[in-house]
């Protein structure tokens, strides 16, 4: 009876100290969350608390750690948190904000920044596509609001003098300048230079572009603000300028005209042509003299195929030796042809409205061809004309309510060309 009472006493003060061991680890607990988590309420009094602030203008980043990480195909918002270091109950916490749906609505090449402090703690969660605006989520006191955000980057100015070797692409690369900067001086010069069998040894360019960096790291490439190229003994000048009356952002030769013309040169990114525009040609088919009214493009079948001018379907379907092809009018006085099609623009159908640039179809062998090339046909007044040598007429001119302001302008942007072309030269 002895050792049954003494055995009841030790159960019971075991289960004592199992409480009060359990009792303090509930203290401790928490003692840390309340420290060092983020409060964790009803869904509807926490979105009563956090509210969606548009726009927000303050640089908010200083995190002692921060990651970056690039949104792949299938990524959830939750999943990379999860692999990079936010705990559960973080996480919880921003689902259960008001404006979650926006910073969880991530794609493919996004980019995710989170800024931990130094005992780990999220502080900033940042989701941008082009590393200045996005959705941001931010930790303050115990609770997370997530606001649209927008930083201000510092824009530095980047100056180049490019003497053209063997190619224009790789000259460019030698001064460091990036690929979508090269891209954007072949675009804009691209209406009165074709870089394709323009381009000689000796010839030369002069950049002034815009970069933009965030805490010291580059986020994106800007602006050209100024160019010009020098092909032979001709020279090509480019202004950008911000119309306050259009509120576009546009380029303009040094008199004030539009560097783009109311046509692109070409349709089509081709391999060669493979044959011109020929009023004599033998017909490689037919093998009879049969005028070629236009300019065929060589390229592989599915090549996308642009609209040269913004303008009308008048005709798409099939239509003789033409195969699928398609006729736009562009105004009263020109229209242009885009024959031997693979397929066309799903969209696309008599009558719908085209832009300039817009694809409209696609290279294929329609009707009587003997490979995949693109047709094309240029017409002034219904007459057929050569497209590599019919002179494009312009797109509009700078505005004669600014073109005192843009031409103010446009000296200083040269005379700064000028400057620092010297300097440049004086370092070589």
């Amino acid at each position: 009876m002895k050792n049954l009472i003494l055995d009841i006493k030790y159960y019971l003060l075991f289960l004592i100290i199992v409480l009060f061991v359990f009792f303090l680890y509930l203290k401790n607990n928490e003692n840390f969350t309340e420290k060092y988590s983020p409060e964790i309420i009803s869904d509807e009094s926490f979105r009563e608390k956090v509210e969606l602030i548009n726009p927000v203008s303050s640089e908010r980043y200083s995190g002692a750690l921060l990651k970056k990480i690039k949104v792949q195909k299938n990524d959830t918002l939750i999943k990379l948190l999860e692999k990079n270091g936010v705990s559960k109950i973080y996480i919880k916490a921003i689902i259960k904000t008001k404006g979650s749906e926006k910073l969880a609505d991530i794609k493919t090449g996004d980019f995710i920044e989170i800024a931990f402090s130094e005992n780990k703690i999220p502080k900033e969660i940042f989701v941008t596509r082009n590393g200045l605006s996005g959705v941001l989520a931010e930790l303050k006191e115990k609770s997370f609001k997530i606001t649209k955000h927008e930083r201000s980057p510092e824009i530095i100015e980047r100056f180049a003098s490019v003497v053209i070797d063997e190619s224009l692409y790789q000259s460019a690369l030698k001064e460091n300048i990036p690929d979508s900067v090269i891209m954007d001086l072949v675009y804009i010069f691209g209406w009165d230079i074709d870089f394709i069998f323009d381009i000689r040894s000796g010839d030369s360019f002069e950049i002034l572009y815009e970069e933009y960096f965030f805490k010291g790291e580059k986020i994106k490439n800007g602006d050209i603000k100024a160019a010009r190229f020098k092909r032979g003994k001709n020279i090509f000048s480019a202004i950008r300028f911000f119309s306050k009356t259009s509120g576009k952002k546009e380029y303009f030769s040094t008199r004030g005209e539009n560097v783009k013309k109311a046509f692109l040169r070409t349709p089509v990114d081709f391999t060669y042509i493979s044959s011109r525009y020929n009023l004599n040609r033998k017909h490689p088919v037919l093998n009879k003299i049969r005028a070629h009214t236009g300019v065929d493009y060589a390229a592989p079948t599915g090549t996308p195929v642009r609209s040269t001018s913004s303008g009308t379907v008048s005709f798409i379907g099939n239509k003789g030796g033409y195969g699928k092809l398609i006729e736009i009018k562009h105004s009263e006085d020109y229209s242009t042809r885009y024959a031997h099609l693979s397929k066309f623009n799903s969209r696309l159908k008599n009558g719908s409205k085209v832009e300039q640039g817009e694809t409209i179809g696609y290279v294929g062998k329609t009707g009587l061809a003997t490979g995949p090339h693109l047709h094309y046909e240029f017409r002034v007044s219904g007459n057929h004309t050569n497209p590599l040598t019919v002179k494009l007429p312009d797109a509009k001119p700078i505005s004669k309510i600014e073109k005192k302001d843009f031409l103010d302008h446009a000296i200083r942007m040269i005379n700064r060309l000028d400057d620092l072309y010297l300097k440049f030269n004086a370092q070589i």
